[in-house]
């Protein structure tokens, strides 16, 4: 066998020392998983949350239909959330959109269950514009085997569910996962139940706004934003599993589209009357709880994403 060369040799040293500096910082820098919990929503519809983006649960005769799976780091979690309720098989994901808080654990996935999601999801992954796992760096990313454009449907043991895309919003490909036999929907973040910290001082209380994230880079919109509500709004259903925050009913979402077209509007007054980017910035954490303060320009930060893309905004917003 023949002797390495010496310089054959400094290139292979130096090739394993970068990729074991790689993995030392992937391992130092990896969050661990919270904890995760599960409750029943109604009939064999459950919510698995705790960390990351709301998972549903939806368990049939035949197998289990998860909608979102969060961070990577939660898939052994949630596998063990799905043992607790059935011991039937994991066998379809499906993805809201593809921020790692709600399909960071596609990878993982993919050796036991189809993972579906809209055509711009998978397009948005492969097309990667900015770096997509804000939260932990350098976690594989899955892609889809399945995808749809307008709508899907799932059929397993005697149960439907429907996947539907009814315009830009969050993303370019935010889709709304429909149980028509139990009239629930999980919206993704396209509604968030949570609402704007109230202020840290006495004065007037907030007015009316959503804190809502529109990621440019991957295709959202502010504007067409509630035009894809008015879609989703025309499911028939009572029960709304959001994005982030508790399980909430019809009459929320309908608030929430309200009060995101009045904040748009003021924001829309405001730029084309001249209004600044730092006086729109202060207005936007003073008055709808969106952080600014501390906030680098990039990489992309927890808390700080829509400031990070405020350029975009006011662009959209000012036309």
């Amino acid at each position: 066998m023949r002797a390495m060369s010496r310089p054959a040799f400094l290139r292979l040293f130096v090739a394993v020392f970068v990729l074991q500096g790689a993995f030392v910082a992937f391992t130092q820098t990896a969050k661990p998983p919270g904890p995760l919990r599960t409750e029943r929503i109604k009939g064999d519809l459950h919510l698995i949350s705790g960390e990351g983006g709301n998972v549903a649960l939806y368990a049939t005769s035949e197998g289990v239909v998860l909608v979102d799976d969060m961070f990577d780091r939660n898939h052994a979690d949630i596998l063990a959330q799905v043992k607790s309720v059935t011991d039937q098989p994991l066998k379809y994901v499906i993805n809201t959109h593809q921020h790692d808080d709600h399909a960071g654990g596609d990878m993982k996935m993919l050796p036991i269950a189809e993972v579906i999601a809209h055509k711009n999801v998978r397009a948005n992954l492969k097309d990667l514009k900015r770096p997509y796992y804000e939260d932990t760096p350098g976690t594989p990313i899955g892609l889809p085997r399945i995808t749809f454009n307008d709508e899907l449907d799932v059929h397993l043991g005697g149960k439907d569910v429907q996947a539907y895309y009814f315009g830009r919003g969050h993303t370019s490909g935010d889709a709304v996962i429909y149980f028509p036999e139990l009239k629930a929907i999980h919206t993704g973040d396209l509604f968030l139940s949570t609402r704007p910290t109230a202020r840290a001082t006495q004065g007037p209380p907030r007015p009316p706004g959503v804190p809502i994230y529109v990621d440019y880079v991957q295709g959202g919109s502010f504007f067409e934003w509630s035009k894809t509500l008015d879609g989703v709004l025309k499911l028939d259903f009572d029960i709304v599993i959001p994005g982030h925050g508790p399980v909430a009913r019809k009459a929320d979402l309908v608030k929430f589209k309200s009060d995101l077209e009045t904040m748009r509007a003021r924001l829309v007054d405001l730029i084309k009357t001249g209004s600044s980017k730092a006086q729109l910035v202060k207005i936007l954490e003073d008055d709808y709880g969106w952080r600014s303060t501390g906030c680098p320009q990039s990489p992309p930060t927890g808390g700080c994403l829509q400031y990070q893309q405020v350029d975009a905004l006011i662009a959209e917003l000012g036309r």
